[in-house]
C-alpha cells in the first residue's frame, strides 16, 4: 500500500490525523480495494468540491495505516454497497474505512472518526455508512455494525442496515468521544497473539 510521496506531501506529520486530497486518494492502494479508478476519481472530487477535503488519514512512513473516505450524495459511487438505499443529501457517506490490520480498529477508529467530525461539522448534518451483513464479512466498504456503534453511529429504520452519526447531537458524543483524540495512538504494531503450548 505504498504512497507515492510528492511535493504536497512535504510538512506533513508522519502520525497525524490529516484531510485528505484528490491526490491522496489517485495514490493510494489498498485502503480503496473495491472500487474503479473512475470511482474513485469521481468520489474524491465531488467530496472536495462540497467540503474541501475527501475524507482523513493516518500514515505512518510512507503508509496510510488508517483511512475513511467520504462521498456526498452525488458523488458515491453506483457500485458501492451504501448506493443501494441513497444517502439523505444533507449529510456525508463513508465510502471507505481502512485500519492496517497491525493497529487497533478502534481506536484507530475513533481517533479518525473524531477528525471527521471535526472538518465536517456545520457543513453537513452528520455521517452515513452501511454496515455489513455481519461482523464477520466486514469489509472495508461495509465496516462492522458493532463498530459503527462504538464510534457513536445509531442504525436507522430505513435503509436496511444503515448507520448514522448524527450533528445534532454532536457535543454529546465529542464529550463521549473526545479523549481518544488526545490520546496519542503508538505507531507500533501490535504484539503478535501468543502461541498455545500443547
Amino acid at each position: 500500500m505504498a504512497h507515492r510521496m510528492g511535493v504536497e506531501d512535504k510538512g506533513r506529520e508522519t502520525g497525524s490525523v490529516l484531510a485528505l486530497t484528490v491526490a491522496d486518494v489517485a495514490a493510494m492502494e489498498t485502503p480503496v480495494k473495491g472500487l474503479n479508478a473512475a470511482d474513485c476519481a469521481q468520489m474524491a472530487q465531488s467530496a472536495m468540491d462540497s467540503w474541501g477535503l475527501c475524507g482523513v488519514g493516518i500514515r505512518r512512513e510512507n503508509q496510510w495505516i488508517g483511512v475513511i473516505l467520504i462521498a456526498p450524495a452525488e458523488g458515491i459511487p453506483r457500485h458501492h454497497p451504501i448506493s443501494a438505499g441513497g444517502i439523505d443529501s444533507s449529510t456525508a457517506g463513508i465510502i471507505v474505512v481502512y485500519v492496517d490490520p497491525d493497529f487497533s480498529l478502534t481506536a484507530m477508529g475513533k481517533r479518525l472518526c473524531v477528525s471527521l467530525c471535526r472538518h465536517l461539522r456545520g457543513q453537513v448534518a452528520g455521517i452515513e455508512a452501511q454496515a455489513s451483513l455481519s461482523p464477520l464479512t466486514a469489509t472495508s466498504l461495509t465496516p462492522g455494525s458493532p463498530w459503527l456503534v462504538q464510534m457513536g453511529f445509531h442504525p436507522l429504520r430505513f435503509p436496511v442496515r444503515r448507520y448514522r452519526l448524527s450533528f445534532a447531537s454532536l457535543v454529546d458524543w465529542f464529550v463521549d468521544h473526545l479523549h481518544w483524540a488526545r490520546a496519542a495512538i503508538p505507531l507500533t504494531r501490535q504484539p503478535a497473539p501468543a502461541r498455545r503450548t500443547v
